[in-house]
């Protein structure tokens, strides 16, 4: 019977451990940085990427075929 109640305790040592760790490290400082500099990447992405479209549409209204001519001065 002891063996099967130290069986049952030790499944909850790794979960248990990994959730006091996580959490440690969140109350850090390193860990504040880390947390805050991971969400503005993420806001960053999420513009980047809801901004996409947009700047494609733009960027074809832009295109001259200008660009394409070897006589252009302001192309080289």
């Amino acid at each position: 019977m002891a063996t099967h109640t130290i069986t049952r305790r030790g499944r909850f040592i790794l979960p248990v451990s990994a959730s006091v760790l996580a959490f440690a490290f969140l109350i850090s400082p390193i860990g504040h940085s880390s947390v805050a500099s991971t969400l503005v990447w993420f806001v960053q992405t999420v513009d980047a990427v809801t901004e996409f479209p947009c700047r494609i549409v733009t960027n074809v209204r832009h295109f001259s075929l200008d660009r394409l001519d070897p006589t252009c001065p302001q192309c080289f």
